[in-house]
């Protein structure tokens, strides 16, 4: 019976790791592409704070989450600042992990913008939903991009200095 907390596991076996800066250096649409969370963040910010503030004025990017909450929360300006925090927060997660290359953090928060699109489609806010499409669509190829570059990396063989060294003899006569 062999002990697993023994064996060594052979240079096969190990996960390869994906170079994700290397990636990331090679193709900037992406790390531009992930930086669309933050603008989203922004925006709903500055909505939140127009929105407290009594302006009638409201940016298209912003989320739609945010300014329900701010108006159902609108007598308990406490509760809504921190359930907007909350919801900012999760965006700007989303787009530091997105920068650093997980393509997760693109599918999850593309999956919750688009919800949030949602909103905007109940109130027949058409610009707002027209915003959403279109920042949907660049975290969506920022996110494709990331995939191809990743997979190709996978693919890719191993690098020259993780091959063993080959030692030949050359007889000298």
């Amino acid at each position: 019976m062999s002990n697993p907390f023994l064996e060594t596991t052979s240079a096969a076996s190990v996960a390869p790791v994906i170079d994700r800066k290397a990636i990331l250096t090679a193709n900037p649409g992406i790390v531009s592409s992930a930086r669309w969370f933050y603008w989203i963040a922004g925006l709903s910010i500055v909505n939140s704070v127009l929105t407290h503030s009594g302006s009638e004025t409201s940016f298209v990017a912003g989320l739609g989450f945010t300014l329900v909450v701010d108006a159902v929360f609108q007598s308990l300006k406490p509760v809504a600042f921190v359930i907007d925090a909350l919801a900012v927060a999760f965006f700007i997660a989303m787009g530091a992990l997105a920068v650093r290359g997980h393509r997760w953090a693109f599918l999850v928060g593309g999956v919750l913008y688009a919800m949030d699109a949602v909103i905007y489609v109940l109130l027949q806010a058409w610009f707002p939903v027209i915003f959403h499409a279109w920042a949907l669509l660049s975290l969506w190829v920022g996110g494709m991009h990331l995939h191809r570059e990743i997979k190709a990396q996978l693919a890719a063989p191993p690098a020259l200095a993780d091959a063993p060294l080959e030692v030949t003899s050359t007889s000298s006569s």
